[in-house]
């Protein structure tokens, strides 16, 4: 399957006059943009409000309602099959998810510092080794010779990528068109 690009002509630019009346369309067009992203915002914002208190009551009630169901589910065990953790009822289904099995400590007596020391001297299989290139410490030392060479010998290189940006002003573009445009 090959690919196929569509190719786009644009239409060029040959002086700088023409690079400033493109900037000015493109700055006012960014400004519109700006003006209209907070103008739906504004109104999602107005809409998001006008539902915040009905959606809170009703969050509050399913939240108010799995308590009292779970308190009961916890009680009365002997309404569940054997062996199975979820009872069916008419408008929905209840029950006892089983989570992935975790480690956690064993007390408070204990942190993750000291569980590593002694899993080092009892299970030592089980304490992982990851060598990790340290990317930063060579990108900051990249201009000393000897790492230099080095950086080749290991198939690496240091590269720059370069973009095109715009950064239009967003503020008093109207006065901006009538002078640049009446300039040609």
């Amino acid at each position: 399957m090959s690919k196929s690009r569509i190719k786009v002509n644009l239409p060029t630019i040959a002086t700088r006059d023409e690079a400033e009346a493109v900037m000015n369309e493109l700055a006012l067009t960014a400004n519109n943009l700006r003006k209209i992203i907070a103008g739906r915002d504004a109104a999602v914002l107005r809409v998001t409000e006008g539902y915040a208190k009905t959606i809170a009551i009703c969050e509050a009630s399913v939240s108010e309602k799995t308590d009292v169901l779970r308190a009961w589910a916890e009680a009365s065990p002997d309404q569940f099959p054997k062996g199975i953790k979820s009872l069916a009822l008419a408008a929905g289904t209840l029950g006892f998810r089983t989570g992935t099995p975790k480690l956690a400590l064993l007390s408070r007596a204990w942190n993750w510092e000291k569980v590593l020391t002694q899993a080092q001297r009892l299970i030592p299989a089980f304490i992982r080794s990851k060598p990790e290139l340290d990317k930063e410490a060579i990108l900051s030392q990249r201009d000393e010779e000897i790492l230099q060479y080095a950086i080749k010998a290991c198939g690496m290189k240091v590269v720059q990528d370069e973009s095109f940006y715009i950064e239009p002003n967003l503020t008093d573009t109207d006065a901006r068109q009538t002078e640049t445009v009446g300039k040609g």
